[in-house]
Formats: C-alpha cells, structure tokens, sequence
C-alpha cells in the first residue's frame, strides 16, 4: 500500500473519530439519560414491593403461565393389570416383579422375555425389562427400554412418569448427573400433573 493512501486511511479515520467526540468540555451524560418516569398519583415517589405497575397505577404479581397440556383422560390404564394385556402376560409380569423383589433377576429376566414373545409392544412390559436393568446396573439398555415404552406408550402420563425415573436411574449409573436430573425434573412434572 502506498504512503499516500495509508495517509489518506489515516486522516479519514481521524476525522471520524473526532465527529463522534463531544467538543471539549461538553459532557455526554445528558444525552445518554433516560426519559423521567412519571409515577402513577398517589404513590408519592414511594415504590413499594409488590410486582410491576400496571395499566392504571396498580401493582401486581406476575401470573404464572397456564398449563397447557391437555386434560387426563381418566380411560387411560395406569398399570399393566387395567391396559388390557393378555392374562398370561399380566402374570409374567407380575411374577418377574415378585423375582425381582426377592433379588432373583434371572428368574424376572427369563418371565419378561416370555411376555415380550407373547406381547412385543406392550409398554408395561419394556418398562419392567428397563426396571430390571436398573436393578442389574445395565444403565444403557435401561435407558433404552425406557424410551421404547414411552414410545410405545402413546402419551400415557401414569406410564411416562416412572419411565422417566428409570431414566434418571439409568443416567446416574453411566454418570450423567445432568442428563439425570433433565430426567428428574420430566418425572416430577408429570408426578404434578398426574397427581389427585
């Protein structure tokens, strides 16, 4: 680049500089300040607690934001013995989830894939099998059956919300504090709207 225009650069850098100083001695407070605020009548100067002002001078809380989520349909099963399963599944089930309790996770393992045969999409039974697998320290395949009986579930809210907790399990166990309470905080959304 030339001297005459790195010059020419210069002068015109310069001169904008200057244009956006306030000549010498003039402050530029004035012109940064805001508008007064005219304060509704009696209130004297005097802003007590109490929420914003609000049109014609009164205070108020902020209102919380009405749940938009649809009502619960009250024919919604909310376990496996009102959804409908066959009866032999209903009876794996809950025989997988007396082994369980007992500490006899092959047995519990070995009544849930016998379900599963009979029964491939039934919701009930991937959450059972994600129960399982929480319990067996299987956090991954946890996670999964989980998610697979959410979508299998159809928007089911007494069946998500314990997904959700399983999910939350299932993230701990792989060390995902924040993807846990991510899970935690969609369980106990849907343990308020579920709720009585």
């Amino acid at each position: 680049m030339s001297v005459i225009r790195v010059s020419s650069l210069l002068l015109v850098l310069t001169v904008v500089a200057c244009a956006s100083q306030p000549p010498a001695g003039q402050s530029t407070v004035g012109a940064v300040l805001p508008k007064p605020v005219t304060l509704p009548s009696g209130t004297d100067g005097d802003i007590t607690p109490g929420g914003p002002i609000l049109p014609g001078g009164q205070t108020g809380q902020p209102q919380p934001l009405p749940d938009t989520r649809p009502p619960l349909n009250p024919n919604l099963p909310k376990s496996i013995e009102g959804s409908g399963a066959a009866a032999p599944v209903i009876s794996l089930v809950k025989a997988a989830r007396a082994s369980l309790k007992a500490g006899r996770t092959d047995e519990a393992g070995a009544s849930l894939e016998r379900a599963l045969r009979i029964e491939p999409r039934n919701p009930w039974i991937w959450q059972a099998l994600s129960s399982l697998h929480v319990v067996t320290q299987k956090g991954e395949q946890a996670e999964s059956e989980a998610r697979k009986s959410n979508s299998l579930g159809r928007r089911n809210p007494y069946l998500e919300v314990e997904n959700w907790r399983l999910i939350a399990e299932a993230r701990k166990l792989r060390g995902d504090q924040a993807g846990a309470e991510a899970a935690l905080d969609k369980h106990q959304d849907l343990q308020r709207f579920i709720a009585p």
